[in-house]
């Protein structure tokens, strides 16, 4: 094994037990956020050549958590009136993040060869999401549970067969459903 799949390792294990520490209440989503934040920066930052599930997870998390940071930064801005330039900045800079995120999301498909795949809308607590959010699940790996709102992914899971249009609970509907 490569030094950098040895590292997408590493970076998997220690998301799993932040995973854990999560479900066991032990962290709020805002904490979890943070600490999936640090622990991005920590690494070398997303591989340019995804050739493996684990370097995209690897990506997919990168992006996600810079994406769901820079929202979160965002959102605290557009409480302060004065501060819509930095609102808008890190705004842009979310779904720059989000986007990427997407990327990759086609990407793990690609590599998963579109093969035990699940994926249907998601019930969420939240009207801007409910309807556009969906779950992607990777049944043969272990906490690969993927979201996005991508009308393009969602065609290609539907052209694939993939897509269960059945709205349905999320596997982590905590997660999905608490504030930060």
């Amino acid at each position: 094994m490569d030094t950098e799949n040895r590292q997408a390792l590493k970076f998997y294990k220690r998301r799993s037990k932040l995973i854990a520490d999560y479900t066991r209440g032990e962290m709020s989503k805002r904490e979890f956020i943070l600490n999936n934040f640090q622990l991005a920066h920590q690494m070398s930052g997303p591989y340019v050549k995804v050739d493996s599930f684990e370097k995209a997870l690897f990506n997919y998390q990168y992006y996600n958590c810079m994406a769901k940071h820079y929202s979160m930064l965002a959102g605290q801005c557009k409480r302060n009136k004065k501060n819509k330039r930095a609102y808008n900045h890190y705004s842009s800079l979310g779904n720059s993040f989000y986007e990427k995120k997407d990327d990759v999301v086609c990407r793990i498909l690609e590599l998963l060869n579109y093969e035990f795949i699940q994926a249907y809308p998601i019930r969420t607590d939240s009207k801007r999401l409910d309807d556009r959010l969906f779950e992607i699940v990777a049944l043969r790996q272990k906490e690969a549970i993927f979201h996005s709102m991508s009308p393009k992914i969602r065609k290609i899971l539907c052209d694939k067969g993939l897509f269960d249009i059945n709205k349905r609970p999320s596997l982590i509907s905590k997660y999905i459903n608490d504030t930060y």
